[in-house]
């Protein structure tokens, strides 16, 4: 019996090694850890301790902040020192945090300043058993109970206190209390503890069906609740925290019926909701600061948010608000219909906002990432709150949602979810019980199978289907001619392919004519060495890729001067297929201009700057916490794991040069999409020639 209740009360419920600590009898009068801890900071200041003071200050901090946002569900006292521990051990898993952080940055000035800290703060914890001790307590409580067997071990149990680190809650029972040791470096349970596997789900709390996964790097937490709303963070330190929420919906999924909705969506953020009026909503985003947006692409609608740590609770309720309880008002939507045109038609006035979107509707035909982004003129009239609300009601559901967060303790995050009703949000019943799919607002397999989200739910997706095509916008007036050529890439599922085609976008690089140069633009790509330095009529040439879960769409954009534009796309299919026919020199009859130095393929030169570019780029973006955070929650929802920067980089730089080729080859494999505005007349007679010397299918 001993030995099984030693063994259980030795290992927490997330399989970490505990220390167990005395208690001071409920009838002794006893100073509170609240109490010690002003009293010390009295001390602090009189003796100018500065660390102490900073500590001890930091902590007094939190526990006012802790007084003042008690969820409904949860009290909080800062005369009780189970609380108030519960306050301190967080702060030991922080300044833990950080320590490792530093250690890796090279900073043993700041590691110093942190143990410090985290030895003050260790002071105040209650004094630990000795493994002697441990053994007297539970033979005690087997005697007294009068316990035997296995069975009785549910009896025994109760009368402890397991403090769970997960949680930073207690369980009250009996005067002892147990807790993880954070840091194995530090402290060494004199019990071995069962090996865990940090890839492992583990429990949050010995009493909750909700599941946490931690990645192998130990930095990403992911916890999903009953519902199937998943909760992300990263806790990575700074002096802002970023929130986010991301809704696997977008225009991708819609029909004739819904086209444009996520669109409006998107327009209707912050304004109404049933605890907030619009006044009110425009008012705390006023007092919150920060940078509060929201956006809707193909694929994903996202509410983001960075604020100050303080003001964390605010903001993720600002966003429960607009995301779970909005109210779509008469008056909304017909301020909508008047501000939609104006949009439009800003857009169309844009050839680099508009051209792109045209390119999806003719490269994708047939609907799915061929439906238009923006909502069309021609369903203005179909919007009614009703039909939102429906919307809403359809795709707003906690499997398709991930919450996110990135300088934030997960146990933080996943409570204050809860409290603002994330966890009380109803799955829908395909997700439930594995029946059906919800497809572009039909169900049970009304519209075409897709591919399953890996994230293991029933939901699925229209699979894009690649046509190509040609559109041609004869505008003799406009200043700049534009002509577009794509082809299909390949989407996040091809994690290989991924790599190889941004790096080929950072080899073929380009831009404007004009350019103040500087690190990082670009200017040894191939279409800046090749085309804009070599042909002065060319405006501006630039590689694009547009990426979605399962496919993509890679191309070049470019403009010139009124008649030139057939030479143009020669131009540019010369540029493609020099890197497609890898290390040899193109034959003179596949360009119908001379032999420039660029229907060379690339070189192992050009692959190692391209690549270096790329993993710059992204080590450079990944500084900006606003983009670890869309990273982050883009990824749990896509793929259902995060991917490490180290990973990608790895990956960046096994890249060869014959496998950039190889992409290539495979772009000129399947139907172009062609593109033109302006004007078009000789290109709409020559395209079919240009074409055909490059073994391009129109």
């Amino acid at each position: 019996m001993f030995r099984q209740i030693a063994q259980r009360g030795i290992r927490s419920v997330v399989g970490m090694p505990v220390r167990w600590y005395a208690d001071s009898p409920a009838t002794e009068a006893v100073q509170t850890i609240h109490a010690r801890l002003k009293q010390d900071m009295k001390i602090a200041m009189k003796a100018r301790d500065k660390p102490r003071l900073t500590t001890v200050k930091s902590i007094l901090s939190d526990i006012v902040y802790a007084e003042k946002n008690q969820s409904a569900g949860a009290s909080f006292s800062k005369d009780s020192d189970v609380d108030v521990a519960g306050i301190i051990q967080r702060g030991i898993k922080q300044r833990n945090d950080s320590i490792r952080s530093y250690q890796d940055g090279g900073r043993q000035d700041l590691v110093d300043i942190e143990e410090a800290e985290l030895r003050i703060l260790e002071s105040y914890l209650p004094q630990q058993l000795s493994p002697k001790q441990i053994e007297t307590l539970v033979r005690e409580t087997i005697e007294r109970l009068g316990a035997s067997g296995i069975k009785a071990m549910g009896a025994v149990m109760p009368k402890y206190v397991l403090f769970n680190g997960n949680r930073g809650g207690f369980l009250r029972g009996h005067r002892c209390l147990a807790r993880p040791s954070f840091s194995t470096r530090r402290f060494k349970s004199t019990t071995t503890a069962a090996s865990v596997d940090v890839n492992a789900s583990i429990p949050l709390r010995a009493s909750s069906p909700e599941t946490t996964d931690i990645s192998a790097d130990g930095h990403t937490y992911t916890t999903t609740l009953p519902n199937g709303l998943r909760v992300v963070s990263e806790r990575n330190p700074g002096h802002f925290t970023a929130l986010g929420v991301y809704v696997d919906a977008g225009s991708r999924y819609e029909d004739r019926r819904t086209s444009g909705f996520a669109h409006l969506m998107d327009r209707l953020a912050f304004r109404n909701s049933e605890r907030l009026s619009s006044t009110e909503s425009v008012a705390m985003i006023e007092r919150l600061g920060g940078s509060i947006m929201s956006s809707s692409s193909r694929e994903c609608i996202m509410y983001q948010a960075a604020v100050f740590p303080h003001d964390v609770p605010t903001a993720l309720r600002l966003l429960a608000e607009t995301t779970l309880r909005p109210k779509f008002l008469p008056e909304d939507v017909e301020e909508l219909r008047a501000a939609v045109p104006w949009e439009l038609q800003d857009v169309e006035s844009k050839p680099e906002m508009f051209l792109p979107e045209k390119m999806h509707e003719i490269a994708f035909q047939t609907g799915t990432l061929g439906n238009p982004l923006l909502c069309p003129l021609s369903q203005l009239d179909a919007v009614t709150s009703e039909a939102l609300h429906a919307y809403h009601k359809q795709w707003y559901r906690p499997e398709r949602i991930v919450v996110a967060a990135v300088g934030l303790e997960h146990e933080t995050l996943v409570q204050l979810c809860k409290d603002n009703g994330y966890g009380d949000l109803g799955s829908s019943p395909s997700c439930i019980e594995g029946k059906g799919s919800w497809i572009a607002g039909f169900q049970d397999g009304a519209a075409n199978s897709g591919t399953k989200a890996k994230n293991g739910s029933a939901l699925t997706r229209n699979q894009a289907v690649y046509t190509g095509g040609t559109w041609f916008d004869y505008k003799p007036n406009m200043d700049f001619s534009q002509v577009y050529l794509g082809f299909k890439s390949t989407g996040v599922d091809d994690e290989r392919r991924l790599y190889l085609y941004a790096t080929l976008q950072m080899l073929l690089g380009g831009g404007g004519s004009f350019s103040a140069g500087g690190p990082g633009k670009g200017m040894y790509s191939r279409l800046y060495t090749r085309v804009l330095n070599q042909h002065a009529w060319i405006e501006s040439c630039v590689a694009f890729h547009h990426c979605y879960t399962d496919t993509g769409l890679f191309g070049i954009s470019a403009s010139c001067g009124p008649r030139n534009e057939y030479a143009l796309l020669d131009v540019i299919a010369t540029e493609l297929e020099a890197v497609a026919s890898g290390k040899g020199r193109l034959s003179l009859r596949s360009s119908l201009r001379s032999p420039y130095a660029s229907q060379e393929g690339p070189t192992s030169l050009e692959v190692r700057r391209a690549k270096n570019q790329l993993k710059s780029n992204l080590l450079m973006n990944l500084e900006s916490r606003m983009v670890q955070l869309e990273d982050l929650g883009r990824q749990i929802q896509v793929s259902g794991r995060k991917i490490s920067a180290d990973t990608m980089v790895n990956h960046i730089e096994s890249i060869t040069t014959d496998e950039i080729s190889n992409v290539a080859r495979e772009l000129l494999e399947t139907p172009a999409t062609l593109l033109a505005q302006g004007y078009t007349e000789n290109i709409e007679k020559f395209y079919p020639q240009v074409a055909a010397n490059h073994g391009i299918k129109i």
